[in-house]
């Protein structure tokens, strides 16, 4: 029952717009003299209700523009591009982030992830290829599945980064073999 006992500040609310109603000749002096006795010995919402009763009050009319978003933030369509672009190597390899790639936009968010999930692949390929020579010259098979889980796992977290409006590649861009780099003097997406 407190959620329905009213407050100063709402009961402060009430008293400003009894107040403006008067102003403006909704109201004579006897009626509001009543109507603001009402409003201040109201207890809970009930009350300051009928204080208002029969008074129009017009809300400002809601914005019509979506809500803004801070420039550089993707929104969620490219988040979604960019995560299905790291996993698609999951299942094509080098071919899914390849063809993502040439069909974004140069530069945008989705065109930046697939390029990363791109080298990401290559990279892992690289690591995969030495770590099978070191495998065969060692004899140590278990290299082997720790890089496969390696690329699996790195593959999902990467998709995962980037549908979280992340970095796929996070830190590890600087590893990475045939990575983007953004032109001299144009500047760098951070995300």
């Amino acid at each position: 029952m407190n959620n329905f006992l009213v407050n100063d500040q709402q009961r402060d609310r009430a008293v400003d717009h009894l107040q403006a109603c008067y102003a403006n000749g909704s109201l004579d002096e006897a009626e509001f003299d009543r109507r603001l006795d009402a409003a201040l010995n109201a207890r809970d919402r009930a009350e300051l209700n009928r204080s208002l009763q029969g008074l129009a009050r017009i809300a400002p009319p809601a914005p019509l523009t979506p809500p803004l978003r801070r420039p550089g933030q993707p929104t969620s369509g490219e988040n979604l591009g960019a995560g299905l672009a790291h996993l698609s190597g999951l299942f094509t390899w080098v071919i899914g982030p390849a063809i993502a790639k040439a069909v974004a936009t140069p530069g945008s968010r989705i065109w930046w992830e697939a390029s990363r999930a791109l080298s990401f692949q290559l990279t892992a390929a690289l690591v995969g290829i030495a770590s099978l020579g070191v495998a065969v010259v060692l004899g140590f098979d278990g290299l082997l599945l720790l890089g496969w889980m390696g690329w699996f796992f790195g593959t999902i977290i990467a998709s995962l980064r980037a549908f979280n409006g992340k970095s796929g590649t996070g830190q590890f861009d600087r590893f990475l073999v045939m990575r983007e780099q953004p032109q001299v003097g144009a500047l760098a997406r951070t995300r």
